[in-house]
């Protein structure tokens, strides 16, 4: 018997309001600055093989 998609996300929601979760959105725009910052800086001191080094 298939899953319905929206069951399925109803029930994860639920369960995020139960143990309080919260999304990672901070987490997750820290890390984009961390890896923004350190490309950027490869890629001025190296060219293009400092970018893929700094990523």
């Amino acid at each position: 018997m298939p899953v319905n998609v929206d069951d399925v996300m109803q029930l994860l929601c639920h369960l995020s309001q139960v143990k309080g979760m919260k999304a990672a959105v901070k987490h997750s725009a820290q890390g984009a600055l961390v890896v923004g910052a350190t490309a950027l800086l490869g890629g001025l001191l190296g060219g293009p093989l400092g970018i893929a080094v700094g990523k």
